[in-house]
């Protein structure tokens, strides 16, 4: 079962990596992230052919720590 779901999630990030910049798709692929983390304790696990071949890392910014957020206040 968690299987499908991690395999649903996986389908979900490449889909939404698709649609037009824009704070709606920077947050659902945070969730997605997030989702995928806590699904698998192995983030290599969920790796495709697809992104195996990205050369690039994943444009999805991440949010600063509270402790990072204190520095820059």
């Amino acid at each position: 079962m968690r299987n499908q779901w991690i395999a649903s999630e996986h389908h979900r990030l490449h889909t939404v990596e698709g649609w037009p910049d824009s704070p709606y798709k920077e947050a659902t692929l945070r969730a997605i992230h997030s989702a995928l983390a806590s699904l698998s304790p192995d983030p290599s696990l969920a790796l495709c052919e697809v992104c195996l071949s990205r050369r690039r890392s994943s444009a999805v910014v991440q949010f600063p720590s509270s402790q990072q957020g204190e520095r820059a206040a």
